[in-house]
């Protein structure tokens, strides 16, 4: 009788047999009898001799043939981190490998790139992630008996750095990598294809659903697979290709979600490594896709940040060149339109326009072409006045992922429309995969349908694949499963794609997309907005310093005869470089910032050294422009001020030493500053300059007058050491020790502070302890554990009539450390509301948060937030979990409090991360992680944050000009110089008659001899205004509208300047005027 052999059959047991496929293809488990250990056929490491260079810097090719080599061995060790060192590589193949592929096979447990003849070839990742990347195809169809010598240029760290015992730690100075591999292999090409299909089948039988027909079908057939497979025995292998092959070409139905599979390389141009080793990882990375796309003719490969081209052409020509001949075959594909991918929340929005602007010139000089796509997959949060920025820069779509990463709430579109605080929109996808290195598995191909939230009206998916952060892109693999997978059944439709033709198939359903309306709020990293407090400063103010400095070379350029405007554009691309997303928001290593203090030091140096030069210049022109009548007249001393802000300014001075008389300066001065300066009074123009009188005797005198209204500050008689300033605006009452007890708005008559409350400037340090991610995280729980409030000591140093200046010393006693000190001067002024607290900090500790408070009786369902060209609401409560989230926020130069018709700002001069929970309203000012860089913060630090009562709204009060008024000093030459005492002097080059209509931005055209004007409407509502000029004859015959790029179309509209110009809320507009 026969029997039924039930081992031909396979049994129900979906678990077991999933692991048993996975054991066939394990590189660590029974190697000797699964597949894997099949893959190569031969190998010769005795064909392959090595010899190694000195240790060196990064140094060209050229140079590197002329190093001294010796030899070396498999085993030795390389270091420290950072270095890089050059390999003589010859290879012998032996003759019996006639008629072989034969692949070069090098890891040195680091990153590399292959040379020959002077060109980059291909990049190496050595270690043994996913990352790997460690064979070249050094010859197909080989003669037997071939030589070659090349070299391997290696940088002693590996893909994510160096940290020591972990991804983000502190880097390791001394770790050394081991060459672990230099051989040269024949692979089994049908054991190679027959592992790669079975992979494909494991994904789907390990991910699919338990009853899923394809996962069911899926096992069914790999188990068969394995079963008639015999490792020891090639000639199986076809037939087990063919099984696989007939379950691949089982096709979709049309209704198959399709997904558009985009080749990219997210390198991350400084992080766990320094700009300069981005420079090799762009050469690495680059090499090896132009590689690729040799292999592959179907391939596309996706690259942004013009940064990084330019890097290329700097350092690598030869690279940059088959790169430009790839883009004009449509396979290296730019994208992007940014100078790099910045942060999205930080930089001003002139700093966003520059970013678009320096990089969409670049793209369309290199490449004849701009991008049509703004791509920023991995930035810490969207300012929601992107989408008008980047329709304004000339984009309408818009690529990013980073939200997947929400802690609380998951954002509930996949495809929609984004618009911003004026009602642009952008047409906007986050790729499902979740993800911007996609290792273009099945997993991942699937989910781009399965998490597509908007499948039901757009069945359209984009997967990023490749390998990043650290570089490399895809890898071949990759590619190939990509090829294999473009129409099987169950899995969705791929194919290869850029994101100019992915948007292309999504423009068809736009009108069936939901719209999401506002920011787009990262619900993680936000301690980046704290974090790296000097970057951050030095950040605000080369913005700062650029904007005068374009200023006031335009306004030389006019009226000063023989005047060039400098090109400031590598000023700027400086400032840009250093916004990138891991740079600014403080989440990159140690050397990245002693990096980034440089080239902020350089702006700052340059942009003041060319401000001198145009004081001096317009110094020189002052008889000329004004036909100052100075014969028979008394003269007295002048200085030259400039105002760079669109709003006119008084401010309290330090009087400018005369020339002549010091002596009386003293003598007359109505006030001297507590280090011994007669200050005086000065008021400003908008966008403008005045001749200021420095005299303080005569009749013409105005610099020293009395106020009519004088500040006044006096101990209190109580005992309590507690200090009353009171001046036209507030009455306030500092207690002893350094905090706000009463702030009184006297036209309201309304108190500030909380009756029985927590007080104003409230110093407390907080626990800051984070789950992970150190340099990038607050957490909400941080805030529920406070550890000390600051007690000072008080003293008044300055009584009035121009300034009242309290001195606050605060003990280092609530410094956990118990290393460290606090230090404030709080200055009221006769003439503002606007009390200032001018801050010192020698800053020592680690995990700690510095936070300052105010508990106000303000009552007020959301609080406003200055964003980039305009301003944002938020909750001040926690009503539900998308509110709970927003526990710490941006906000710029200041953010405001308000209830009907009375309110509360709180301004700063360098700060970004703010909170507002019912009436408290708080500051985020210093923080102190210890990874990736752990002397974060630690130092000396010097910044100012504000409060300013007001009656009526934040628009009718000018909160938006004193946020201006505090972060921008004037300039004053240097030395006095006579002119009659009468002389009058006050000029405004460009402004408007609308308090909120700011002219934003004044600079030389980059094409050609206009003057491009920047403005946006403030407040938040529609009007018109009109541009104005105190200098006649108007120096301008007429005004083009034009976009962000500076261009002019046959829409543009044109006016003279005296014509009424309609604005929207929140509208940017760019103008070119035509200079006579």
């Amino acid at each position: 009788m026969a029997s039924n052999l039930s081992g031909n059959v396979m049994l129900k047991h979906q678990d077991v047999t999933i692991e048993r496929i996975e054991k066939f293809l394990s590189d660590t488990y029974f190697v000797r009898e699964n597949l894997y250990g099949k893959l190569v056929s031969i190998k010769s490491s005795e064909a392959v001799k090595v010899k190694v260079s000195p240790k060196v810097g990064r140094i060209s090719y050229k140079d590197a043939i002329q190093l001294e080599y010796k030899d070396t061995k498999i085993g030795e060790s390389f270091g420290p981190s950072w270095t890089n060192y050059w390999f003589k590589v010859t290879i012998d193949v032996p003759i019996d490998w006639k008629d072989k592929t034969i692949y070069f096979i090098w890891n040195s447990s680091c990153e590399g790139l292959i040379w020959m003849n002077g060109i980059a070839i291909q990049g190496l990742t050595g270690g043994t992630w996913q990352d790997l990347r460690e064979e070249y195809k050094l010859i197909e169809n080989s003669k037997g008996g071939e030589h070659f010598e090349f070299y391997v240029e290696i940088s002693c760290n590996g893909m994510f750095g160096v940290g020591k015992d972990g991804l983000i730690n502190p880097c390791d100075p001394d770790r050394t990598f081991e060459l672990i591999k230099a051989e040269i292999r024949v692979k089994n090409k049908e054991a190679n294809e027959l592992y790669m299909y079975l992979q494909m089948l494991y994904d789907i039988g390990k991910n699919f659903p338990k009853e899923s027909l394809r996962k069911k079908q899926a096992i069914w057939v790999a188990n068969d697979i394995i079963n008639k497979c015999n490792v020891n025995d090639c000639k199986t292998f076809s037939k087990c290709i063919s099984i696989a092959k007939e379950f691949f070409s089982q096709h979709n139905s049309d209704s198959q979600t399709k997904v558009w599979a985009v080749g990219h390389c997210h390198i991350d141009l400084c992080w766990l490594w320094s700009f300069e080793k981005s420079k090799e990882k762009c050469a690495r990375s680059f090499s090896t896709q132009i590689l690729y796309m040799d292999y592959y003719p179907q391939f596309k490969f996706t690259q942004s940040q013009a940064q990084a081209y330019q890097w290329t052409k700097e350092n690598y020509p030869e690279l940059y060149e088959r790169i430009k001949e790839k883009v004009i075959t449509g396979q290296f594909v730019p994208t992007g339109g940014t100078w790099v991918e910045m942060d999205g929340n930080l930089p001003s929005g002139e700093s966003f326009i520059r970013q678009f602007l320096y990089g969409q010139r670049f793209f369309k000089k290199e490449f004849g072409k701009q991008c049509t796509e703004f791509f920023l997959p991995d930035t810490f949060g969207y300012s929601a006045q992107l989408p008008q920025v980047i329709r304004h820069m000339g984009i309408e779509n818009f690529i990013t992922q980073k939200l997947s990463w929400n802690n609380l709430n998951k954002f509930p579109h996949t495809t929609f429309l984004w618009e911003g605080i004026d009602g642009s929109t952008v047409l906007t996808h986050f790729p499902p995969a979740d993800t911007y290195n996609s290792q273009a598995d099945v997993k991942e191909i699937v989910m781009s349908s399965t998490n597509n939230k908007d499948i039901d009206r757009c069945n359209q998916s984009m997967l990023l694949y490749g390998n990043g952060d650290g570089g490399g892109g895809p890898t071949i693999p990759m590619i190939e499963r990509l090829s294999i997978l473009k129409d099987t059944d169950g899995i969705p439709k791929v194919e290869f794609s850029t994101p100019a033709e992915f948007f292309k198939q999504l423009e068809p359903h736009r009108s069936k997309l939901n719209k999401w309306v506002g920011e787009l709020y990262f619900e993680l990293h936000r301690g980046t907005y704290t974090s790296q407090a000097t970057t951050k400063r030095g950040n605000r103010l080369c913005e700062i310093e650029l904007h005068t400095t374009e200023m006031l070379t335009s306004y030389c350029e006019l009226f000063v005869e023989g005047f060039k405007s400098p090109n400031l554009s590598k000023l700027w691309e400086l400032v840009l470089l250093c916004q990138f997303h891991d740079a600014l928001p403080g989440s990159s290593i140690t050397v990245c910032y002693e990096d980034i203090l440089k080239y902020h030091q350089q702006v700052l140096t340059e942009c003041k050294n060319i401000i001198t030069q145009c004081m001096n210049h317009i110094t020189g022109t002052l008889l000329k422009i004004d036909s100052l009548p100075t014969e028979n007249k008394p003269h007295s001393e002048f200085v030259l001020a400039f105002n760079a802000n669109d709003f006119e300014i008084s401010r309290v001075i330090e009087i400018p030493k005369s020339t002549k008389d010091i002596q009386a300066q003293y003598i007359n001065a109505i006030q001297t500053s507590y280090n011994g300066l007669p200050l005086g009074t000065v008021t400003l123009p908008p966008n403008g300059f005045s001749a200021i009188n420095i005299s303080t005797t005569g009749d013409d005198r105005t610099i020293n007058r009395k106020p009519i209204h004088p500040v006044t500050a006096i101990e209190k008689d109580d005992g309590s050491g507690d200090c009353l300033i009171e001046n036209q605006f507030i009455s306030m009452v500092i207690g002893s020790n350094g905090r706000v007890k009463s702030l009184i708005e006297k036209s309201s008559n309304r108190e500030v502070i909380k009756e029985g409350g927590s007080l104003g400037n409230r110093l407390i340090i907080f626990d800051d302890t984070c789950l992970f991610w150190d340099a990038w995280d607050q957490e909400i729980f941080s805030l529920e554990k406070p550890l000390s409030i600051l007690e000072g000591s008080c003293k008044i140093i300055e009584k009035g009539p121009l300034r009242c200046v309290i001195q606050v010393h605060y003990n280092s006693i609530g410094l956990p450390s118990g290393n460290g000190s606090v230090n404030q001067t709080i200055v009221v002024h006769f003439n503002s509301a606007r009390v200032d607290f001018e801050t010192n900090v020698n800053w020592n500790e680690a995990h700690k948060l510095l936070r300052v408070d105010f508990d106000t009786n303000i009552r007020a369902k959301n609080a406003n937030y200055e964003i980039q060209f305009g301003h944002i609401e938020r909750p001040t409560h926690y009503n539900t979990s998308w509110d709970f989230a927003r526990f710490e926020v941006v906000g710029h130069k200041w953010a405001d409090l308000s209830e009907y018709d009375f309110g509360m700002a709180l301004l700063n001069d360098c700060k970004y991360g703010y909170s507002t929970l019912g009436g408290r309203i708080g500051l985020s000012l210093l923080r102190s992680p210890k990874s990736p860089d752990d002397t974060c913060d630690m130092g000396s630090h010097k910044f100012t944050y504000s409060i300013f009562p007001h009656r009526g709204s934040l628009q009718s009060a000018s909160v938006i000009k004193e946020g201006y008024a505090l972060n921008n000093n004037f300039y004053i030459s240097e030395t006095p110089f006579s002119l009659a005492s009468a002389t009058h002097i006050d000029k405004t080059f460009i402004s408007t008659n609308k308090e909120a209509i700011i002219v934003d931005t004044i600079k030389k055209a980059e094409d050609d001899n206009s003057y491009v004007v920047r403005i946006y409407e403030s407040f938040g509502g529609g009007t018109t205004f009109n541009f104005t000029t105190s200098i006649l004859p108007i120096p301008f015959k007429s005004i083009i509208e034009c976009n962000g790029l500076e261009e002019v179309n046959e829409s543009s509209k044109s006016y003279s300047f005296n014509d009424t110009i309609k604005i929207n809320p929140f509208e940017i507009k760019t103008f070119r005027f035509i200079n006579n």
